[in-house]
């Protein structure tokens, strides 16, 4: 049996997935329903591999994170075992990446807004692509409830908020060290009102 290989990509990010077709299932010589392996490429970063376990909790904290995002919502997502986490970090996002083999350390990447954009787009176009009869275990997306975004979004921005502060305070400080001291015109002006002291005392 031919093993198929399809490729999803985008500017940033190549995801590739490489399968074959599940025959029990009735599946056509190029569906994929049985899936053998799957790479995601981004642009300067490490490739990223591994099961259809990493591949499912790698879309679902990705997808999930993007939705709260979008409402506004700046909070972190972490995946079952926590194989996966994605958090805010600064104006990008942080991808943690955990290995289920012992000895690995973790791998961090950080994406910018185009660069999380461009997997996402990939990860879209293959859970609707036909030539994959695999069921991914992925939690139906539901919309946020009022209360959830009023909640998430306030929280969201005190963090926001108490970032910039602090951004500000130590750009205030800077400036405050570096500024130059006029000490010569203060010297000269105490100078003078002596003199002038002394010239009404004689």
């Amino acid at each position: 049996m031919i093993n198929l290989s399809y490729r999803f990509h985008q500017d940033s990010s190549s995801l590739e997935l490489s399968g074959l077709p599940d025959v029990s299932n009735g599946d056509s010589e190029d569906t994929i329903g049985i899936l053998s392996s799957w790479t995601l490429k981004i642009i300067g970063s490490p490739l990223l591999e591994g099961e259809k376990e990493h591949l499912d909790n790698l879309m679902q904290v990705i997808l999930d994170y993007s939705r709260s995002y979008i409402s506004g919502i700046r909070k972190s997502f972490t995946s079952n075992k926590n194989i996966v986490t994605i958090s805010p970090s600064g104006t990008s996002h942080k991808l943690l990446l955990n290995s289920t083999k012992k000895g690995v350390k973790p791998l961090e990447i950080i994406l910018d807004d185009s660069e999380l954009s461009d997997v996402i787009r990939c990860f879209d176009h293959l859970r609707i692509d036909p030539r994959f009869s695999i069921r991914w275990a992925i939690n139906q997306e539901r919309p946020f409830t009022k209360k959830y975004i009023r909640n998430n979004f306030v929280n969201s921005k005190k963090k926001t908020n108490f970032f910039y502060a602090f951004i500000i305070f130590l750009f205030t400080s800077v400036l405050l060290i570096y500024a130059p001291t006029n000490n010569r015109f203060e010297l000269r002006e105490n100078t003078n009102t002596s003199q002038s002291l002394l010239d009404q005392i004689q």
